[in-house]
């Protein structure tokens, strides 16, 4: 996997759109810039997003890769496939350029995508809590959107409130979704998901082998969960609200019957069927969370959901026998059994293939098993996100050593860019002086005549500022001895001006480029402080998912080969974390939900009405 530039060689390789980009429009677009005149980029875990704004006023996001995902052009090119056939307010085009951008000499991929207008969903949520109409506006135009991408058989895989933008028009609401980055398209089945999603959205069973058109269904009921929630009970996001969710934070998902904000959604008569059926999700496999529709249809009676949150929570956390399970060990003795009596009989070869066949079988069906149970697919997802803290923490402290070089350079290169500063100024001049002087006056010149004028003006070159010896050697049609006398004209030119071209700078030009130093090792610094403030944030956040992993039980394969064989259990819980207390905390023992008593039930959850 090649090594891809940090967001600051991105941004020194920006201020020359022309000669970065690949793509003709971009080359003559603007970067939007920061203080100092600088690209500004926003930047996550594995992209830069520089904001570009071309000459006839489009607007782009350019996203300049920090990492590379798996299959990365073969994903985005399939997404791109499907999206120019559909027409939807929801998607903005976009195309990915392989070889896009020019970094150090070296090419890297881009993705090219139409600015997106809008307010991030979180952000438009808290602007509108005081406007109840306007929440529940937005989230029948969120259901609408998921009935949408049910009906196209796709999946955005990490909706969340990043990557939801809230635009406005008079009284309607339009929803847009961008960075697809996960995306499901048909074209993509049976792949793995390149993310697993935003862990405040997204099914706490979820891994990167969950990839398919379901992919949005819990985090599409997690969203318009929130929003009613906010609609009905607006004074929850001052209690529950982090800046990085929508009321819910994966801790509610990993031990829902331990969640303080479901317990109080649950005593809102509103909310309380939403937050059951939300709250059973948890339990169920991520492909068995229905759409969004189906919810919203009433198909899900509150009784009949608790008697199915009680089977999922019996089955997957207390370690009860499945069919599989309970059939596993019969099926063993009896094909061992079978195996013996056939080597008794003379028919050693016949009992050694069914013995092969019946381990081929059982290991296939224990492989199975053991990938489905909750355990361990917590533990998959749970050690995936640390792989990507860890990876994203080791690309900020490359920024860092990056941001850190830069700096030192400045700081022991003034004398180097004050000459720098002092050719810019004398090309300027120069230029000032030369740009008065027109090929006309070549004629003056002997064995110069109107038809080397006439060659120069088609070639473009029009002033002694623009005859460039590189300029005269691109002319067409001149002898060698003509284009001596070219140079020797532009020549004498600069002489008879030398005297004006300043040999240092002004006072007044030392100190200004002494501030812009300045402040660009100060901005600099800034840089480095945000970043590492960055690093401190994704490595409490690991620190936070090591400690999970710890406190979770381990379960081996050999361990659960030993439960199906019945010599020994499985661990009573799926490892929940716990939740921070709070000051008026009312998930204590006494007052949580209830598990409601075992039901037996063995019809899905959702379809029970």
């Amino acid at each position: 996997m090649p090594s891809y530039p940090p967001p600051s060689e991105y941004q020194e390789a920006l201020q020359a759109p022309a000669v970065a980009f690949a793509d003709s429009e971009l080359q003559n677009g603007t970067p939007r810039t920061n203080a100092l005149g600088l690209p500004q980029p926003v930047t996550g875990s594995f992209a830069a997003v520089f904001p570009m704004t071309t000459d006839a006023g489009r607007r782009y996001a350019v996203k300049c890769f920090l990492a590379e995902m798996p299959d990365q052009q073969a994903r985005y090119e399939a997404v791109a496939e499907v999206l120019e056939g559909i027409d939807h307010d929801a998607f903005v085009e976009f195309a990915y350029q392989p070889e896009g951008i020019s970094v150090r000499g070296e090419a890297y991929p881009l993705l090219k995508m139409k600015w997106a207008e809008g307010i991030p969903l979180n952000r438009f949520a808290e602007k509108h809590l005081d406007r109840p109409g306007v929440l529940d506006r937005l989230a029948e135009a969120w259901a609408g959107l998921m009935a949408d991408l049910e009906s196209m058989d796709l999946a955005h895989g990490d909706l969340q409130h990043g990557n939801v933008l809230v635009e406005t028009a008079g009284e309607a609401l339009r929803l847009r979704l961008v960075d697809y980055d996960t995306m499901y398209v048909p074209a993509l089945k049976g792949r793995a998901s390149a993310e697993v999603g935003h862990r405040n959205y997204q099914h706490p069973d979820r891994t990167d082998a969950d990839f398919g058109p379901a992919l949005d269904c819990f985090s599409g009921l997690v969203i318009y969960t929130a929003l009613r929630a906010c609609a009905v009970r607006p004074e929850l996001w001052d209690e529950y609200d982090t800046g990085e969710n929508l009321l819910f934070r994966d801790a509610d998902f990993y031990a829902p019957e331990e969640s303080p904000l479901f317990g109080a959604l649950g005593e809102i008569e509103p909310l309380r069927a939403l937050s059951d059926a939300l709250r059973t999700a948890c339990y169920v496999e991520p492909a068995d969370v229905p759409p969004l529709p189906a919810v919203r249809d009433g198909r899900l009676e509150p009784s009949q959901v608790s008697v199915s949150r009680s089977n999922a929570q019996r089955g997957r956390d207390t370690g009860e026998r499945s069919t599989a399970a309970r059939v596993f060990l019969p099926v063993t003795i009896g094909g061992v059994g079978m195996a013996l009596g056939l080597a008794g009989v003379g028919r050693g070869l016949v009992a050694a293939g069914v013995l092969l066949a019946g381990a081929s079988v059982g290991a296939g069906v224990v492989a199975t098993r053991y990938r489905r149970l909750s355990l361990v697919r917590r533990r998959r997802r749970l050690e995936q996100e640390a792989d990507r803290f860890r990876s994203t923490i080791q690309e900020l402290e490359r920024e860092v050593a990056s941001l850190q070089e830069k700096r030192d350079e400045l700081r022991t290169s003034m004398a180097e860019r004050r000459q720098e500063r002092l050719r810019e100024i004398q090309e300027q001049v120069l230029h000032d002086r030369l740009k008065h002087h027109f090929v006309e006056e070549v004629r003056d010149v002997e064995g110069l005549t109107h038809k080397h004028v006439v060659r120069l003006k088609a070639a473009n070159l029009r002033t002694a500022s623009e005859l460039t010896p590189a300029a005269v050697d691109a002319v067409r049609r001149i002898s060698d001895r003509a284009r001596a006398r070219l140079k020797m004209w532009r020549a004498a030119l600069e002489e008879r001006y030398a005297d004006e071209i300043p040999d240092a700078l002004s006072p007044a030009q030392e100190r200004r480029l002494q501030r812009y130093i300045e402040h660009r090792i100060d901005d600099l610094g800034d840089q480095i402080g945000r970043t590492r403030e960055k690093i401190q944030t994704q490595r409490t956040e690991l620190e936070r998912i090591e400690e999970r992993l710890d406190e979770m039980p381990n379960l081996s394969v050999g361990h659960y080969v030993c439960f199906l064989l019945r010599l020994a259990a499985l661990p009573d819980r799926t490892g929940a974390p716990p939740e921070p207390s709070r000051p008026h905390e009312v998930g204590t023992s006494d007052d949580r939900a209830p598990v409601p008593e075992p039901v037996e039930d063995d019809r899905s959850w959702w379809t029970q009405g």
